[in-house]
This record gives structure tokens, sequence and C-alpha cells, in this order.
């Protein structure tokens, strides 16, 4: 009888872990999903997924932009009771996509086939309501890439022609470098912190790289540094 009571409760304790290891975890707790940056408005996500790896089943609750960091891998992905997706190649540097997960959540695990990492550059909007309505920027160089209700995405391109641009942001914005070398110039106090030259500048150099600009800064200014650049700038609605 005790040998009997002590196998029912392995067998509980066995199927308890199992059914606990498939309990998806928030995006941000999966550990190929890294939160590099949180405030109260948004959360920035470094996305890294070696090749053969995957990741655990997680869950995405909150409106998404990502930007491929990378010149493309192959992915697939599965959903809770269901077969692996097809493979995925995934798109070329810098490009943007978007997703409206709050009030749609979704529950997935990917798993990178190629031979090079999956590698993207993620913002979670935190807000569940009341996104800005307010227009979208214009500059010199400036072309409107995404739009969504939480986040619209600007490229900027900087070359010889076209060495500097200007905006004002009604919303938080994200200045992220995707190639080149460039300088951000602004009150921004991150800048500021890390600025190598007179104060108040940035130089951006490595691919990644990104400053802050607070909503309603009159002087932000991105410029050309030593070589051409392209830069991308995601406004948090």
């Amino acid at each position: 009888m005790a040998m009997t009571s002590l196998r029912v409760a392995a067998l509980f304790l066995s199927v308890t872990t199992v059914v606990s290891a498939q309990v998806p975890v928030p995006a941000n707790k999966e550990p190929h999903h890294r939160t590099t940056f949180e405030n109260s408005q948004f959360r920035i996500l470094d996305v890294n997924v070696p090749p053969g790896e995957t990741t655990l089943e997680h869950s995405h609750n909150l409106d998404i932009v990502t930007v491929s960091m990378t010149n493309g891998t192959d992915t697939r992905m599965q959903t809770p009771g269901q077969p692996w997706s097809a493979t995925r190649p995934r798109r070329p540097l810098g490009h943007v996509e978007t997703n409206d997960y709050n009030g749609k959540p979704i529950v997935h695990r990917l798993e990178t086939t190629g031979t090079t990492a999956y590698n993207l550059f993620a913002v979670e909007n935190l807000k569940t309501s009341g996104w800005s309505t307010t227009g979208a920027v214009t500059g010199a160089g400036t072309t409107l890439a995404k739009e969504s209700r939480s986040f619209r995405v600007y490229n900027i391109g900087l070359v010889k022609g076209t060495t500097q641009s200007s905006h004002t942001h009604a919303v938080p914005t994200i200045v992220m470098l995707l190639s080149g070398k460039v300088m951000s110039e602004g009150p921004d106090e991150k800048a500021k912190a890390n600025a190598p030259a007179p104060v108040g500048l940035k130089q951006m150099d490595r691919p990644g790289q990104w400053v802050l600009v607070p909503a309603g800064d009159s002087h932000h200014l991105v410029r050309l540094g030593t070589e051409d650049g392209l830069i991308m700038e995601i406004e948090v609605r």
C-alpha cells in the first residue's frame, strides 16, 4: 500500500512537472529575448536565437515592432498543439514588421534553422490603449517605412547630398543606427553621458546603437559622420 502511494505521488509529481514546463513565459522573460532598456512607456528587447537553437514557448501580449539586424536566416515557428510551420527566410537588414498583439495575444516558439543567428531589435509599447494620433514627421532624407497604432518607423539616409536631418517628435522616439557613422545631437541625457566630443553630441558607429529622444524635443538633429549613415527612428505612440 505504501509503495502504491509512493508511485501515485511520483506520477503526480511527474505530470505536474511536465505541465509546468509547458506554461509559456512572457516574451521579455524568454532567455533569447533580452531586455536592454525599459521605462514606463516602452521596452527594448535584443532578440538573438543562434543557429540550431529553439526559444522557450512564450507569449506576446503587447504591440511590438521588430527590425532585422542581419541579412537574413531561416526560421520556423510552432504554436501550441500545432506542427512546425514551413521554414521562413528572414528579411534583409533593416526590414521592419509590426504586430498588434494587445487584445490578440499569441503563444509560440521559434527555431533558427539557418546558418546565421536570428537577430532583431525589438520594441514593445507598454500602452494598452490611448495611442497617439499626432501626424508623421518630415525631414531631409526621411521616409516613413512602417506605421501601426503603436509605432511609426522612419528611414533616414544621410549621404554627401543630405548631410543632416532635424525633427520634432510629439512622442518618445528611439534613434537607432543600422549602418555607417552619424552624430546625434540634442538635450538627451543618455547622449550627453556618452558623448565623446562636445557635450550633447553622440557618435553612433555600431549597428544597433541607439539614443532616446524625449517627446517634444525641438532640437534633435542627426548629421553625417565619416561614412554614409542609415538611421531608423521609432516613434512609440
